[in-house]
């Protein structure tokens, strides 16, 4: 699905707005711009250009393809993104161009303004939901996140996750309509990863008596599977605790409730009455989080040292509850490099 320019352009009106400028789009007939600021009584023309994602790579092509950056004696430029990531926003700010980040931040520089600051962000995505509206859609995207530089295939896709070829096709064809996989079936990164993350909801319980996880007939019930990590499918450490395992810039106290990701709801529930369910966030033991994939709980990684004692999901995993956290979480993935073996796709 095409990011919508209708929305794109609605959304910049009222960024504007809500710093105290004017802006009115250009009517069809004038090719010289898009939008028109009033600043200070001086007009302004802007160009906009509306993408789902601003990555650095294609920021990188369009600095390449005339026109480039704003100039004084032309239009600004604007580029108006679902997400600017942040390298993006580094390669846009020193070339010139402008940038709306419709989570919430505006910056534009130009004759007689500079505007650099929070916004309220936009209800409305530019990218339809839909892509993601099944199981099956998450369950390629988080393959092709978990091997980005493999190129697949529909059938190699369906035996490994155990799904018709028609319904993985299906999936394959959401993904590259919405542009987000290519035609080689490689996904297009950090964009499939930002999508992803964006329909990254997992179910979530809390628990109080996490201590009860060491006793072996407990841990056999739940399926925690801690002795065997790389034959099973188990509990997995995830968000901050695990990233801070991973060397991840995540200051996190040692005594903090861990984040486990569980292997479904059933499991969710019964961990719940074995284990009691906190009466107060004090009390909270841990918080359970049912694994929107079967690959979560399958591609753990075994603990780094005695000190996290947790097997591990999987960076890939560990990054998609991170980027739910519009604040410290995204702070923590612009500062991670994840281990040599895995490639970092957000």
């Amino acid at each position: 699905m095409p990011t919508d320019p209708g929305v794109a352009l609605d959304a910049v009106v009222a960024a504007f707005a809500a710093v105290g400028i004017n802006a009115t789009p250009s009517p069809a007939s004038d090719p010289q711009a898009d939008l028109v600021l009033d600043v200070h009584g001086t007009p302004l023309a802007v160009n906009i250009k509306v993408v789902a994602t601003a990555t650095p790579q294609s920021v990188a092509t369009w600095l390449r393809t005339p026109p480039v950056a704003s100039s004084g004696n032309g239009p600004a430029c604007l580029v108006i993104a679902d997400r600017v990531v942040a390298g993006a926003r580094q390669l846009l700010t020193d070339n010139g161009w402008g940038w709306l980040d419709l989570r919430g931040h505006l910056r534009l520089s130009g004759p007689g303004i500079h505007i650099d600051t929070n916004v309220p962000a936009t209800s409305q995505a530019m990218r339809s939901p839909r892509v993601f509206a099944g199981k099956v859609t998450l369950e390629v995207a988080a393959s092709l996140l978990l091997a980005p530089d493999r190129p697949a295939s529909i059938r190699g896709l369906a035996r490994e996750l155990e799904r018709s070829p028609s319904s993985i096709s299906a999936a394959v064809s959401a993904l590259q309509n919405a542009q987000l996989v290519d035609d080689r079936y490689l996904p297009i990164v950090p964009d499939l990863f930002w999508e992803t993350a964006d329909a990254w909801r997992p179910a979530t319980t809390t628990v109080s008596r996490i201590d009860l996880l060491h006793d072996p007939a407990i841990s056999e019930v739940l399926h925690t599977a801690w002795d065997d990590v790389a034959g099973s499918s188990g509990w997995a450490l995830t968000d901050t605790l695990a990233a801070a395992a991973y060397g991840a810039p995540a200051g996190v106290r040692a005594d903090y409730p861990p984040d486990f990701y569980v292997p479904d709801e059933a499991i969710a529930r019964r961990a719940a009455t074995m284990l009691g369910v906190p009466t107060s966030e004090a009390a909270r033991g841990a918080t359970l989080h049912v694994a929107p994939v079967r690959q979560v709980c399958a591609t753990r990684r075994p603990a780094h040292d005695a000190e996290t004692r947790w097997p591990l999901a999987h960076p890939l995993f560990v990054a998609l509850d991170l980027a739910s956290d519009l604040g410290r979480g995204r702070e923590i993935l612009d500062g991670w490099t994840p281990p040599a073996d895995v490639t970092r796709v957000w």
